[in-house]
Formats: structure tokens, sequence, C-alpha cells
């Protein structure tokens, strides 16, 4: 079942899980066409705070 609407977006965000993606030939029009499937729908996590990295000659090259 899709979560609720949040107001003030034009769109429901939400989270799949499972996602498959299988390219196939459409037999009709002779192109590349892709089915697209998730396993769950779900509300869309909340995000934790983001860390800084250390500035300069500290980060990792």
């Amino acid at each position: 079942m899709p979560p609720p609407p949040v107001p003030g977006l034009p769109i429901t965000p939400v989270e799949f899980d499972g996602m498959t993606v299988t390219p196939y030939v459409n037999q009709s029009t002779g192109r590349l066409a892709y089915s697209i499937r998730a396993t769950s729908m779900r509300a869309p996590r909340t995000a934790a705070p983001a860390k800084h990295a250390p500035a300069g000659k500290d980060i990792a090259a």
C-alpha cells in the first residue's frame, strides 16, 4: 500500500526495495525496452544528519 500524500509536494516520495531491471527487445517495434520491478514500496526513511569530512590534507587521495 503506498504511503499517504505529503502536503505541499507535487508527487509522493517513496522508496522501493528489491529493484530489478530486465532489458528486452520489444517484438512489435524492434526497440530495446526495460521491465522495472520492485518487491516492495514504502514511505521514505528520514535522513540522518550529514557528517562533514575533514578539510585539506586529511582527505585521502
